[in-house]
């Protein structure tokens, strides 16, 4: 939606003007118009908004091929008055996957002050900058689509993470239709732990934060720091996907730091969704985190 021609503001950052004009507070759609990017005509392009604030990722679009030097993208929904990262990359190797610049074009940048609908106008910069494009979190782990992974043999877990500066993506693929869980870097045994737990039931995902109180025991936060989350169960098979801050400042949660070397217990059950019912499967595991790009 392009509402009036009436500006709230225009401001310039890194090639990029941004134009919003006035309207009811509210969730609103705002049209980016590109500019300059016949360079990459018949590329696909990619791009995830972000909410600055809560780093929950609020859109993410693929744009198959690039039309030519100009085009628009629709995007919805945000929220007036809040500030929102956009990251976006052009797979210049055809490969589906986000390389690096200068392998892919990648680029940053900031859209605040939302006053209503309006245009973003995007010009392609020169200048680029790495990214990091992580995981989409929507209960299905594609190929690549995470940076690290690894099979516990003992309990049949996949796990899959990524992570950039503030953010870890995570995700557990469980032989079960039961409960999946993880906890990190504990101090002794459960002791100290941070544990994400998960289950799906009727398409509907469970989802808790829980620290652990004793070598034998967690509870739930009184404060859940889980910034997003997804899960589904199909074929016998339970798959969670879900970010966490690295360090939320939470004292129920154990700070992480990227290439930061880590101990995690995995967990199990395989048939109970209860969070109450004892693991059937259990084991421990070590995770290198990324450096933070």
């Amino acid at each position: 939606m392009r509402g009036t021609k009436t500006l709230a503001w225009i401001a310039a950052v890194a090639g990029v003007a941004l134009a919003v004009p006035f309207a009811a507070l509210g969730e609103v759609t705002l049209t980016f118009e590109f500019a300059g990017f016949a360079p990459h005509a018949g590329q696909a392009l990619a791009l995830r908004v972000v909410d600055d604030a809560t780093r929950v990722e609020v859109a993410r679009v693929l744009l198959p091929e690039v039309p030519g030097e100009t085009f628009q993208l629709d995007l919805a929904p945000f929220s007036e008055g809040r500030t929102y990262q956009i990251d976006y990359f052009i797979d210049q190797n055809a490969n589906g996957l986000y390389d690096a610049p200068p392998t892919d074009a990648a680029w940053r940048f900031f859209v605040s002050s939302i006053v209503g609908p309006g245009i973003v106008s995007v010009v392609r910069a020169t200048a680029h900058t790495d990214i990091g494009w992580p995981p989409a979190i929507d209960g299905v782990v594609g190929a690549n689509e995470y940076r690290n992974s690894l099979n516990d043999a003992a309990t049949g877990i996949r796990v899959h993470w990524h992570n950039d500066a503030v953010v870890l993506y995570v995700a557990l693929v469980a032989p079960g239709t039961g409960w999946v869980g993880i906890g990190f870097d504990p101090d002794s045994r459960m002791q100290g732990a941070n544990y994400i737990l998960g289950a799906v039931s009727g398409g509907v995902l469970s989802i808790t934060d829980e620290f652990g109180v004793s070598g034998v025991m967690h509870r739930t936060d009184a404060v859940a720091h889980i910034v997003q989350a997804a899960g589904q169960e199909a074929g016998g098979v339970t798959t969670i996907e879900f970010a966490i801050p690295l360090a939320s400042g939470d004292a129920e949660d154990k700070p992480l730091a990227p290439g930061q070397v880590v101990t995690a217990l995995l967990a199990m059950n395989a048939t109970q969704d209860s969070f109450s019912a004892r693991h059937t499967a259990r084991s421990a595991i070590t995770m290198t985190l990324d450096g933070g790009n």
